[in-house]
């Protein structure tokens, strides 16, 4: 395991304001989280899953925007190695509409914590590839998910060895899919995505993704706006072409079913 994979250096990146400063601004320039929020309600909809009376569990909710689309009869819970997420999540505005909501940090070696169990719907959003042991977590996970509830796993497809600074761990579906067999879920469907983010868009965002001082936010800060323009259902109608052209995915989609 790298660094990358520890809970100490999870909670290091998370911090000093990444949760508080310009939250809601920042969201606009947050394409790829738009476009993952945009898949799920796709995913949804072709599985006829309501956004009503789900008792949610999200890993690694950050600044929420997954949860806040269900409705406002559902039960939202969660857990983020971030105090700071959190504190700003409880301090959201939208929080207001829930009756049932309960959010806690993780234990300090990184393992999840669970507010309930018996959730219709896990979901974990580009978290597997940080935690300490991904194995255990989905164990957990399903441990907590009642018989024949959903999981719903969004994963970075990445070469072996791609910049272990940010990811402890790399996965392709298939291996991904044999993980899930062997901790309890079974798959419904899994789906490699966002094209539109191709590799040479990482390999101009080195310097971002090094942490080079300067030139790293000011590549952060460009690569994202520009990014950002196109509407989100342009990312999804390019997806064929790209792929047809054999534009490899950046993304990987999984919807579980706990067996």
């Amino acid at each position: 395991m790298t660094n990358a994979g520890t809970a100490e250096h999870q909670r290091r990146t998370y911090s000093r304001g990444f949760y508080k400063r310009l939250r809601r601004i920042r969201w606009l320039f947050r394409y790829d989280c738009r476009y993952r929020l945009f898949l799920m309600e796709e995913l949804f909809r072709k599985h006829k899953i309501p956004f009503e009376r789900m008792k949610v569990f999200e890993l690694g909710f950050g600044t929420g925007d997954l949860l806040f689309r269900f409705d406002s009869t559902s039960t939202l819970h969660g857990c983020e190695v971030s105090e700071e997420a959190v504190e700003a999540i409880k301090n959201d505005p939208r929080l207001h509409r829930y009756k049932n909501t309960h959010f806690l940090c993780s234990d300090p070696n990184g393992d999840p914590q669970f507010p309930s169990s018996d959730y219709d719907l896990a979901i974990a959003s580009h978290v597997l590839e940080h935690v300490p042991d991904d194995l255990r977590t989905l164990k957990r996970i399903s441990e907590h998910t009642r018989k024949n509830g959903l999981g719903l796993f969004f994963l970075p497809l990445e070469r072996p060895g791609h910049l272990p600074v940010i990811h402890a761990r790399t996965y392709t579906a298939a291996g991904f899919a044999r993980l899930l067999g062997s901790t309890g879920w079974e798959v419904i469907e899994a789906c490699e995505n966002f094209r539109y983010a191709s590799h040479w868009v990482q390999v101009f965002n080195l310097p971002s993704r090094r942490r080079v001082p300067v030139i790293g936010s000011v590549v952060e800060t460009v690569k994202n706006i520009c990014l950002s323009l196109p509407p989100t259902s342009f990312i999804r109608l390019v997806e064929n072409p790209l792929a047809s052209l054999h534009v490899k995915p950046r993304q990987l989609m999984v919807l579980a079913r706990r067996s």
